[in-house]
């Protein structure tokens, strides 16, 4: 009886541990499944958006004969004849869209989307079916033109005047002071201008440290006397010397002097390393920060009074969203001069030039972020595309 009952005991403890092995392998197996599916359905949302750009950028060389048609309607002074239709703004990039697109009729719109932004969890996710399986993505488009781009810094001469008073306008607003008043990680205490040379010197060739010239004429960066690396090389705990050449990604900016957690937090979403460094700054941004930046870079004068008052500031802002008829027309650089010139404020005569080396109302390089949805596994890429004749360039790709 005593063998019996021991013989039982083991049998059943080596089922029971089968019968675990078997269901931790079947899981294992089944998210192994569905990672690949998520990652798919990711890279899918990926490639729609890049459908999209070409699209846009198809659409942008037809825009001519379109902005005369709306002038004629008497909706052409919104665009100064020119339609600036930004159609990565208006077309969904959703599961649940693409699937109805493609005959799946209403019942794939009930649900088959990811919320606001795309990052609620697997359980109040309704997912729609993709032949055998079901899923989901999405995915948004953003303009990288309408962001500051550091590698402009490195422009020189008049060119390079440009760039660096946008990132010295914002790294200098008052709201900000609270970031250069303390000391970083390696005990170091930058002011703006400092920071903005240190981001410079990073690109440029030289090894010399540069200063600053806000003079409004002349070289932006003339050089200095001092090592450029003297930090890099002392105060760190693990040595290396400035790159002397152009940020490849956006978190290359924590290795500068000066960058740190609480200065990428402030500027991350106002900052971009991607687009062309001639290519000028967009002024049809989404973001209000942005545009009052904007706005006071125009003014001739940065002292002007007017740029003190709300009550202007606030009718600018107005005039600048009626302009836009819609929220997917982009104005034009003529119009968003007028609106500020008509409103009392002098705008640098530079802008107004033929061939500006300021801002623009057109851009070329964008940043896809995509989520990719399978059972409870979720994947996310994100891409940055600059827009071609086919479906663009891939300057910089992650997934996570």
């Amino acid at each position: 009886m005593l063998l019996v009952v021991t013989s039982i005991a083991i049998m059943t403890a080596v089922a029971v541990d089968f019968q675990f092995n078997a269901s931790v392998d079947l899981q294992l197996a089944a998210n192994a499944r569905d990672e690949l599916r998520a990652e798919y359905l990711a890279r899918s949302a990926i490639n729609v958006g890049r459908l999209v750009l070409m699209f846009q950028r198809q659409l942008d060389s037809q825009t001519g004969n379109a902005g005369s048609l709306l002038q004629s309607l008497g909706l052409g002074g919104a665009t100064g004849g020119s339609l600036n239709f930004r159609l990565w703004e208006i077309v969904p990039i959703d599961c649940g869209v693409l699937t109805f697109v493609l005959g799946g009729g209403l019942s794939a719109l009930g649900g088959a989307s990811f919320g606001g932004d795309g990052q609620e969890g697997a359980e109040s996710l309704a997912l729609a079916s993709f032949g055998d399986f079901d899923g989901c993505f999405n995915a948004t488009i953003e303009d990288e033109e309408q962001k500051l781009n550091v590698n402009r810094l490195n422009m020189g001469s008049l060119t390079g005047q440009a760039p660096m008073l946008q990132l010295r306008a914002m790294m200098v607003d008052p709201r900000f002071e609270f970031l250069f008043d303390r000391e970083d990680a390696h005990a170091l205490k930058l002011l703006p201008d400092e920071v903005l040379i240190a981001l410079h010197d990073w690109i440029d060739d030289g090894e010399t440290q540069a200063t600053i010239n806000l003079t409004g004429s002349g070289e932006p960066f003339p050089d200095g006397f001092s090592d450029e690396n003297r930090n890099y090389m002392s105060r760190y705990p693990v040595r290396y010397r400035s790159k002397n050449a152009a940020f490849d990604t956006l978190d290359e900016l924590y290795q500068v002097d000066g960058v740190g957690d609480l200065f990428m937090s402030a500027f991350r979403d106002r900052l971009t390393v991607y687009p062309d460094k001639n290519k000028l700054l967009n002024i049809n941004t989404s973001s209000q920060e942005q545009m009052l930046l904007n706005i006071f870079l125009a003014a001739e004068d940065e002292n002007d009074m007017k740029l003190r008052d709300l009550t202007t500031l606030q009718n600018i802002l107005q005039e600048i969203g009626q302009a836009k008829v819609f929220s997917f027309i982009g104005m034009s650089t003529s119009q968003f001069i007028s609106i500020i010139e008509n409103n009392g404020i002098t705008v640098k005569p530079a802008l107004k030039a033929k061939n500006n080396k300021w801002i623009t109302d057109k851009s070329e390089t964008f940043t896809i972020r995509a989520t990719g949805q399978a059972g409870r596994v979720e994947k996310r890429m994100t891409a940055v595309i600059r827009s071609d004749s086919a479906l663009g360039k891939v300057l910089y790709f992650r997934q996570e």
